[in-house]
């Protein structure tokens, strides 16, 4: 029979210790090998007539993995009947052999059990949608702006208009910004670049896009950008860069008419088409956001209502996957890899929050659906494959 203890090394690590008697581990051994008697190619040997001392002679090694890699599993399997803990990793496994069986003590890091809160009574906030006039005013616009034109203007720039120009980015030194090669080239030098006077929501440089109000084709400017403290870039972060600029040309937005054909081509047949559609987008567009919103909000009172303990390799794999994400996204965008890989501490760091959040609310979900009896349809599965 197996001999079990568990002992508590702390809140969120346990050490399981088990004690196969010499039979039983007589009878593994001689499963794993009777298997391989069945199953093995050895030259020389016809299939499933491999004597079994050829085969522990050959797989040694491999018979000890499988022994090892077995008698690890009955030792979760028997911890998985005794307690509702959540086993996150193994931290370490030691075997000692003992009268002809064997002591298998593993560390495993977990979630402790925990309480449900009464969550089936947790009141959030109802979904109430308005759509005001102007942003259906300003939906119907940037729909009309796929079919706008640009042309060419003597005036200065006003907000809205796009202006063609060329910049340079010094340090407070003078030396040029983009003689930094790890600094993205939008901070550095720019030929021939379009901005939109005023968008300061567009990805850019602000103190471009609001110094370019009220330029002409010609001009030349200096404008300053403060780079905040805990900028992307770290080679800006709190730093003040100074940005000459050349103005090459301005355009200024002319939107479409609505004409019929116009209307056409937007597939509507009227204006007030046009506008039930756009009101319509908005709608679900907003009604999107706030159920995102009402999930959100239910998370963080799932979370506050229960005391979890999670132990640091959870938190700390949860924060990896988060880091792997990022830099993910990064490379695509263009950022080089030995640039996150140069502050990839500080990275790791700041997703630890977010990771601490997200292990809690897998681990009082998976507690709600075990609960509930939630098992995933077939549907789902192949959805999320």
């Amino acid at each position: 029979m197996v001999k079990e203890e568990i002992e508590n090394v702390s809140d969120t690590r346990l050490n399981i210790v088990h004690t196969f008697d010499a039979d039983e581990i007589a009878a593994e051994k001689k499963s794993i090998i009777d298997k391989l008697c069945k199953e093995a190619n050895v030259p020389g040997f016809r299939k499933g007539k491999i004597p079994s001392n050829i085969i522990l002679s050959k797989f040694s090694d491999g018979i000890k993995k499988q022994l090892d890699s077995n008698i690890i599993n009955k030792t979760l399997d028997a911890l998985n009947y005794k307690t509702e803990w959540s086993i996150i990793t193994i931290v370490d496994l030691k075997r000692e052999d003992a009268d002809g069986g064997m002591v298998c003590t593993l560390t495993l890091d977990v979630i402790p059990e925990f309480k449900l809160s009464d969550y089936k009574n947790l009141s959030i906030d109802p979904i109430n949608v308005v759509v005001e006039e102007h942003e259906i005013q300003n939906e119907i616009r940037n729909t009309l702006r796929r079919y706008a034109k640009y042309e060419v203007v003597k005036r200065k720039s006003k907000i809205g208009d796009f202006v063609k120009l060329n910049y340079t980015g010094k340090f407070d030194d003078g030396s040029m910004v983009a003689d930094t090669k790890s600094i993205p080239g939008i901070y550095g030098t720019q030929t021939n670049t379009w901005e939109e006077a005023g968008n300061t929501t567009t990805p850019g440089i602000g103190a471009i896009v609001d110094g370019i109000v009220g330029v002409k084709a010609g001009e030349k400017k200096t404008v300053s950008q403060q780079f905040e403290p805990d900028f992307e870039v770290v080679e800006l972060a709190g730093k003040t860069i100074s940005y000459d600029l050349e103005i090459v040309e301005v355009r200024e937005l002319v939107l479409p008419e609505l004409t019929d054909d116009m209307l056409q081509t937007l597939g509507v047949k009227s204006q007030d088409e046009l506008y039930e559609k756009s009101k319509l987008l908005l709608t679900n567009y907003k009604t999107s956001q706030a159920r995102f919103n009402q999930r959100e909000e239910l998370v963080t009172k799932l979370i506050e209502s229960v005391d979890i303990k999670i132990p640091e390799s959870a938190i700390n794999q949860e924060a990896a996957n988060l880091m792997n994400e990022y830099a993910d996204r990064k490379v695509r965008s263009g950022t080089k890899p030995q640039d996150i890989a140069r502050n990839s501490q500080e990275i790791f760091d700041s997703f630890k929050p977010a990771a601490i959040q997200r292990v809690k609310i897998g681990a009082i979900l998976d507690k709600i659906a075990k609960d509930e009896k939630i098992e995933p349809l077939q549907g789902d599965i192949e959805n999320m494959i």
